[in-house]
């Protein structure tokens, strides 16, 4: 990367996440592609009865279930943001702030599609067996809930994953597995709220939950900006 290179008409924020996504887009697509070939093999399986797993046959569907991979992945390519980019932008003019604002607009990217991604995958599914004429009985969730919870989680994760990246990054080993094992709590938190019944009516329980998750989300980024914004340039990354 190059001095010309995040200068342009576009705001330096936005150069960072153009940047980026030229980066990680291909690795996103090939995700996608062997994470959806894997996963729809061995839920098949599951189905056919040649791997046991009578909760997943009872459901009737083989995408239920497959956020859950996807969250991983964001977490590993946050975990990356810093380590592996913190230095050639703030090299090259970029201000902390506006890696931290491009680093942000590029989660929320990431987030976006793997939300459209995992919601697509519940018609494609039942579009499938109805063609097929397979004798499949499909509990789908309530679509705008599961995206909107989704893409929190999704967004929640990478920026979980960029703090223990930026942790780990800034200090020393000791206080970078203190900062990992308060993003894991968080991570496990999101989690927690995500699944337990807080309300007896539907709609108010998405709605608390999806207010508590953008809570602990914001909670994330302001951490994680915090520790952006006194990081030095690092020309080795030490433990």
């Amino acid at each position: 990367m190059n001095g010309n290179s995040v200068k342009g008409k576009r705001s330096p924020a936005m150069n960072v996440a153009k940047h980026l996504w030229s980066t990680y887009r291909y690795v996103l697509i090939w995700f996608w592609i062997v994470f959806t070939g894997c996963y729809v093999t061995i839920n098949e399986l599951i189905m056919r009865g040649y791997i046991p797993d009578e909760e997943i046959r009872e459901s009737g569907s083989i995408w239920e279930g497959a956020s859950f991979s996807p969250r991983i992945f964001l977490l590993v390519v946050g975990i990356l943001l810093t380590i592996g980019s913190f230095n050639s932008f703030v090299s090259n003019g970029i201000t902390r702030k506006s890696f931290g604002k491009g680093g942000l607009v590029f989660a929320a990217v990431m987030s976006l599609i793997c939300t459209v991604v995992n919601l697509l995958g519940y018609p494609v599914e039942r579009f499938i067996i109805d063609i097929s004429g397979a004798d499949r009985l499909l509990t789908h969730p309530n679509l705008v809930v599961e995206g909107l919870t989704s893409l929190i989680l999704y967004f929640g994760y990478f920026c979980a994953g960029w703090l223990i990246g930026t942790g780990f990054y800034r200090f020393h080993w000791f206080k970078g597995l203190l900062i990992c094992l308060l993003a894991v709590a968080i991570m496990v938190g999101m989690e927690i709220v995500s699944d337990i019944e807080i309300a007896d009516a539907v709609a108010v329980d998405a709605g608390i939950k999806l207010l508590a998750l953008a809570i602990i989300g914001a909670l994330v980024v302001w951490l994680n900006a915090t520790f952006l914004r006194k990081v030095a340039v690092k020309r080795k990354l030490t433990i």
